[in-house]
C-alpha cells in the first residue's frame, strides 16, 4: 500500500466517503444510488476507484448479496466518525457565518419560484429584524435545488411535494388540484370541475417527474382510473403550454401556471384527485438561526391550501 498516498487518492473524497457508506448500510446499488441521486453504474466506478487507491477489497458481492469485506468493516467504522466530524465541522462553520452575515441562500426552480409573489423575497430584505439578507439561486428542475440542499451548498429550498429524503425537514406552503388547460372548444371546456375518468382516452403534456414529483403520483392515478390517457412529458412548464399549443391539445398544470398562461382560446378546469403542491425545506440536522426562523415564519405567510 505503500504507493497509495502518491496517486490521486479518492479516499480522501468525502462524497466518496459518502457513496461507500450509503452502499454499506444499504447493501444494494440501485437502493444506494438512488439516495445519492447517482446512477449504480456511477457509484460502481467510484466504489472501484475507491478499492484501487486503498488496494483492498471492501466489498464480496460473491454469495449474490453485497458484504462488507473486514477491510471495508474498518473503513466503515473509521468513515462513520470521519463524515460525522465534518459535517459538524461545516455546520459549526455555516452557523457562524449566517449569524455573523445574516445571509441566507434559498434555491427554487424557476416554476415554483414564480409561484411565490416577485417581491416578495424583496420586501423580506428591506423589512428584516434580524438583518437577515436572502439571496435566490434559480434552477431549471426541482432535483437540483434537493441535491444542493442534501450537499449543504444551500440553506433553504422550495420543493415540490412530497419531500421525502430522509435528512430533510420540511414546511407545506401551498396544496392546490391540478388544472386541465383544455381548448376552448372541447366538451370539457364549459365544466366547473373535471374527474379523473373525464381524462380517460386525451393525450396530455405535462412535465417530466423529475422537474414535479408530484408528476409521478398523478401519473400513476390516471394510469389506474383513466387508463387509455396518454401522457406527453416536457421538462418545462413552457414546454407543457407549447406542446398543447402546437397539438392543439390538453396540458396539466398547477393552478397558478394555468391562470398565468390563460388565453381565449383555452379553458383552465380543475381535475379533483390530482394534486400538487410544494414546501421550504432545510436538512433537519442544521441548528436553525435567528435570522433563518425569521424567514420562515415570513415564509408561512405565504401558505395557501386549496384543497
Amino acid at each position: 500500500m505503500r504507493n497509495s498516498l502518491k496517486k490521486k487518492d479518492e479516499g480522501m473524497d468525502i462524497k466518496v466517503y459518502r457513496y461507500f457508506t450509503a452502499l454499506a448500510r444499504t447493501k444494494n446499488y440501485v437502493r444506494a444510488a438512488k439516495e445519492l441521486y447517482i446512477t449504480p453504474q456511477g457509484l460502481s466506478s467510484s466504489i472501484k476507484r475507491l478499492e484501487s487507491s486503498l488496494e483492498v477489497p471492501l466489498f464480496d458481492s460473491k454469495s449474490g448479496s453485497i458484504e462488507l469485506t473486514e477491510y471495508g468493516t474498518i473503513l466503515y467504522r473509521r468513515v462513520r466518525s470521519i463524515l460525522r466530524e465534518h459535517d459538524e465541522m461545516q455546520e459549526e462553520i455555516r452557523s457562524l457565518y449566517r449569524r455573523k452575515s445574516g445571509r441566507i441562500l434559498l434555491s427554487a426552480s424557476t416554476g415554483i419560484f414564480n409561484v411565490i409573489p416577485r417581491e416578495a423575497v424583496r420586501n423580506f430584505n428591506k423589512t428584516s429584524k434580524t438583518g437577515a439578507h436572502v439571496d435566490v439561486s434559480r434552477t431549471v428542475v426541482d432535483y437540483d435545488c434537493e441535491t444542493s440542499l442534501i450537499e449543504r451548498t444551500c440553506d433553504f429550498a422550495l420543493l415540490n411535494d412530497p419531500v421525502d429524503h430522509s435528512v430533510l425537514a420540511s414546511i407545506p406552503l401551498q396544496k392546490d388540484m391540478m388544472f386541465l388547460w383544455a381548448p376552448a372548444d372541447s366538451p370539457l371546456a364549459g365544466k366547473d370541475e373535471l374527474d379523473i375518468r373525464d381524462l380517460d382516452g386525451l393525450t396530455i403534456s405535462c412535465v417530466t417527474s423529475q422537474e414535479f414529483k408530484t408528476s409521478r403520483k398523478n401519473g400513476s392515478i390516471l394510469h389506474e382510473h383513466a387508463p387509455h390517457c396518454t401522457l406527453l412529458y416536457e421538462d418545462e412548464m413552457i414546454s407543457v403550454v407549447e406542446a398543447a399549443l402546437r397539438n392543439r391539445g390538453y396540458a396539466l398544470l398547477p393552478r397558478v401556471h394555468a391562470l398565468a398562461f390563460q388565453r381565449e382560446n383555452h379553458a383552465a378546469i380543475p381535475v379533483r384527485n390530482l394534486d400538487w403542491g410544494f414546501s421550504i425545506a432545510y436538512r433537519a440536522d442544521r441548528t436553525l438561526s435567528p435570522q433563518d426562523e425569521e424567514f420562515l415564519d415570513f415564509m408561512k405567510g405565504y401558505q395557501r391550501f386549496y384543497c
